[in-house]
């Protein structure tokens, strides 16, 4: 075990890089090479053993096979249904139903929602669908986008069954939280249930969605956004900018089938898994859920269900035939294979972090005597937020501040191995990591989100981060005071904590935005 400050080399390294070469994977891998020399003393020979070592012991773990493979199915799915033109079917049916350009804004949620599977999906397609009805009705397409990144990234984050949360529950894993007590597991309990349980504390998701709906509803312009949503506006109904949609025959249930089969199939096998007393066990639904040690399994076969279904439904349909198959196949897998690479070496930088340099315990050794726990959630989601930004990728971020942060957390309380719930401060402390994190992929010029979101809305990436920016200040202050709440309130029950943290958060951000308003607005116009 290392005790100086050089532990602390590897992920500095990993942000400065990321931050100057915009090339996350690169970062890693550089990073990877300096914890594994720092970790051997500066022995070549050992430091490449220990490198192989534990990137074996990554690709090689049952779990970590399954979170692949729900990955690389998941995006094998996305082709299917971009191939069908299911997208398509969507927006014919929310065109029926849509006389007002509110009711444009108010789509962009509804769709996402349906779309929650993945935030690439939903940034991809979401604009792109409903960019003829949003020119129809005279929308600036900046603010299009604004709507379609706020409610992707941020709504995946808090829905269960998706790619973040299959990525969350693995990097928990790696992190030391584990259902199954072994010697590098800090904290006795199912990481997906941890996850669940840190939800309703990532307060920057919830408050950016609920600003997004004031904005909608009270018809609040400001800043960058409110000259080109003037511009819209005053552009004549026969100059307005339309997208022809492609002639397809796909119907509603192209979409609606392979997202169902999804939801249901991981929902039932976790209920399946976790002994449910309906399903022959003897387990409650919570308890069920509590219980379940294979979280990793039910995902993988749950995706591998889901891709076969959309097949035979395309077959049986024929918008696919047999020999396009492999190609489609082949699609996703390239879709989805940048993404399972980044899950590898970040989750082997994280293992460094954690069982072979043991940042977090170093850091927490330096702030144990001046630092108070209560300050905890505070200062994890400032350090999220500033990394995401650095970064532009929130997955970056959860990969290389989970292993720091649960560690620390841990030493810093001073317990041994205890169940998840029965650590205060754990759950704000998880979700104040993906809360920053998701600011970052909400706001940084070089989140990828960011650029699949403008360009599928049909908008320039710079203007949509200039217009975006001051619409996610008043969810990002208000998160600051909840954190800072939640603190304080550490020892209180779990929901009485988040109800007065939340409340005065929501509070603190619609103050926030209407001063934005009326200041901001004043100097545009």
């Amino acid at each position: 075990m290392q005790t100086s400050a050089l532990v602390l080399l590897p992920p500095i390294l990993v942000l400065v890089c990321a931050m100057i070469t915009r090339r996350l994977q690169s970062s890693l891998m550089l990073g990877l090479i300096c914890g594994a020399l720092i970790a051997t003393q500066w022995q070549l020979i050992p430091a490449g053993q220990l490198l192989f070592e534990r990137l074996y012991m990554q690709v090689s773990d049952r779990e970590n096979l399954y979170v692949y493979l729900f990955l690389l199915c998941v995006g094998i799915v996305i082709t299917i249904i971009n191939h069908t033109g299911a997208a398509y079917a969507l927006a014919d049916y929310v065109k029926s139903h849509i006389k007002k350009a509110k009711q444009v804004e108010r789509s962009t949620f509804v769709v996402s929602l349906l779309l929650a599977l993945d935030d690439y999906l939903n940034s991809l397609t979401v604009g792109y669908v409903l960019r003829p009805l949003a020119d129809r009705f005279g929308i600036a397409r900046c603010k299009l986008a604004y709507l379609v990144h706020t409610f992707a990234g941020p709504v995946v984050m808090l829905v269960p069954i998706s790619t973040w949360a299959a990525f969350i529950t693995s990097q928990l894993d790696q992190s030391g939280i584990s259902a199954i007590p072994g010697p590098t597991v800090k904290i006795v309990a199912d990481p997906f249930y941890v996850y669940l349980e840190s939800i309703p504390f990532i307060y920057y998701a919830i408050l950016t969605i609920v600003t997004a709906f004031i904005i909608i509803n009270r018809s609040l312009s400001f800043g960058p956004m409110y000259r080109f949503e003037h511009e819209a506006s005053k552009v004549p109904q026969a100059e307005r900018a339309t997208q022809a949609q492609p002639d397809t025959k796909a119907h509603l249930l192209d979409l609606l089938l392979p997202l169902c089969t999804l939801f249901a199939t991981v929902f039932l096998g976790m209920l399946y898994m976790g002994d449910y007393w309906l399903l022959g066990g003897s387990q409650s639904l919570i308890g069920a859920f509590k219980t379940n040690q294979d979280a990793f399994l039910v995902l993988g076969l749950s995706s591998v269900i889901t891709v076969l279904a959309s097949l035979l439904l395309g077959y049986s349909r024929k918008q696919i035939t047999i020999q396009q198959t492999p190609t489609l196949i082949w699609q996703g897998i390239a879709l989805m294979g940048p993404a399972v690479m980044l899950v590898i070496l970040a989750s082997t930088l994280g293992t460094i972090l954690r069982l072979d340099l043991q940042t977090g315990q170093y850091l927490a050794s330096l702030l144990l005597h001046t630092m108070q726990i209560i300050y905890l959630p505070i200062m994890f989601f400032a350090v999220a937020v500033i990394t995401s930004s650095m970064i532009g990728t929130a997955w970056g971020t959860i990969a290389l501040l989970l292993p720091i942060g649960i560690p620390m957390a841990h030493s810093l309380i001073d317990l041994s191995l205890h169940n998840g719930n029965a650590l205060p401060i754990l759950l704000p402390s998880i979700g104040a990591i993906l809360a920053g994190a998701t600011f970052g992929d909400h706001t940084s010029p070089i989140s990828a989100a960011a650029i699949m979101a403008a360009t599928s809305a049909g908008c320039d990436p710079v203007d949509h981060i200039n217009t975006q920016y001051p619409y996610a200040i008043p969810p990002l202050i208000g998160s600051c005071v909840a954190f800072f709440i939640t603190g304080l309130l550490t020892g209180f029950a779990k929901w009485l904590v988040i109800g007065v943290s939340l409340g005065s958060g929501l509070l603190v951000t619609i103050i926030a935005l209407h001063l934005c308003n009326i200041f901001l607005h004043s100097r545009t116009t």
